[in-house]
């Protein structure tokens, strides 16, 4: 990946665009529906000019953003420095104009080649600790348009989710998601195991750095061709981040008990006189204990069948294992993370050898991993 990246997303938004997350987990069964409250969001957006002097003519910008009753304008152009304007008060969403005059990413090429143009939209809530968050919007634009949905905590390299499983709706199947002129729904579902104090959603219409999307999908397979010269609209609404109260499964770590503080009534200490008297015990703070919290370790995968009925393209099938919410399979030196008991590879060479591997996974806090179960096949067709 080429260095430029890291100016075009400094700081949080960064971290978060290499994740590879497991699908799965029904969040929304684990709290009452009274404890949901929905949070207000400002929104921030993001110019990034170009940042890469070796492309010379590739270039991205922001016309204009209408956000609410306001309109934010005034970008200004031939200026490698990133530029931010945010909304006065909380909205649902924005219409923004993008100009660009080079292209997207290419995918297919090793290295990848990473644009150097960026566009972003983002806003930032205040988190709690083992809260479940779900975040929804709609989106289109007035032609086809990739962007991508990232959430960042105020911590570099602290992601709100962690290694969890992040729960989506049918037309967010990954965290690239496809935009068209007819509106369409996405829904993401979490848990902030981390005890984040912020967390931040960032959706990317220029540059973004992931090889792998949620569920370890290699980019290429997603987006197919690259995006020359897009200039048009992109309109968001109906969005709203919700807070649906504690996970039942988070537990709060373990902190040692601190020391209780002096009281401010006593006189204070005689500077020639010892600070505590040697021949008494020091008392200690009575603290509960927290209770352990057994991590069973899922059973292995059975029944693993892998069929080549097309060219090039391998299925494979396994049984579902009790506890499990999701699957990582190895498939030669590439890794998938699924949340269903099936697995299509394509790309495969005839001939080959392959290995497939199989571990269930779960909730952390109430599962371990399972032993790898493996099967080795031969691509004929």
């Amino acid at each position: 990946m080429r260095k430029v990246f890291n100016k075009v997303v400094a700081g949080a938004t960064s971290v978060a665009l290499i994740a590879t997350l497991a699908l799965g987990v029904n969040f929304a069964s684990s709290v009452k529906a009274d404890d949901a409250t929905t949070l207000d969001t400002k929104w921030s957006f993001t110019q990034g000019g170009q940042y890469n002097p070796a492309e010379p003519g590739n270039t991205g910008y922001i016309k204009s953003v209408n956000v609410g009753d306001e309109v934010l304008s005034n970008w200004e152009r031939d200026k490698n420095n990133k530029q931010i304007q945010s909304a006065s008060k909380a909205t649902t969403g924005f219409t923004m104009e993008i100009e660009n005059t080079g292209w997207d990413a290419g995918w297919g090429n090793s290295p990848v080649d990473i644009n150097p143009w960026a566009v972003e939209a983002s806003n930032t809530i205040e988190a709690k600790a083992g809260h479940i968050y779900t975040v929804s919007f709609k989106a289109k634009a007035s032609k086809k348009k990739y962007a991508y949905v990232a959430f960042n905590t105020e911590t570099e390299g602290l992601l709100p989710y962690d290694k969890a499983p992040v729960e989506m709706s049918d037309d967010a199947t990954n965290q690239i998601i496809t935009l068209g002129a007819t509106d369409k729904t996405y829904t993401f579902t979490f848990t902030n195991w981390v005890s984040a104090k912020e967390i931040t959603t960032a959706i990317m219409l220029g540059s973004f750095n992931s090889q792998y999307d949620y569920a370890g999908n290699d980019v290429k397979d997603i987006i197919t061709e690259k995006e020359v010269n897009w200039n048009g609209t992109v309109v968001v609404s109906d969005f709203s981040i919700t807070d649906k109260g504690v996970n039942p499964d988070f537990t709060e770590p373990e902190t040692k008990p601190t020391q209780p503080s002096v009281n401010p009534t006593q006189p204070s200490v005689n500077p020639t006189q010892p600070s505590v008297n040697p021949t008494q015990p020091t008392v200690k703070p009575t603290v509960k204990p927290t209770a352990k919290v057994t991590v069973k370790k899922l059973a292995k995968v059975k029944g693993i069948k892998a069929a080549n009925k097309k060219k090039g393209t391998l299925k494979i099938t396994w049984k579902k294992v009790t506890g499990a919410t999701s699957y990582k399979v190895k498939v030669g030196k590439k890794t998938y993370t699924v949340k269903k008991t099936s697995l299509t590879v394509k790309k495969l060479k005839k001939g080959k050898k392959v290995t497939i591997k199989i571990s269930a996974q779960g909730p952390k806090a109430k599962y371990k991993a399972s032993a790898w179960a493996s099967k080795k096949v031969k691509i004929k067709k």
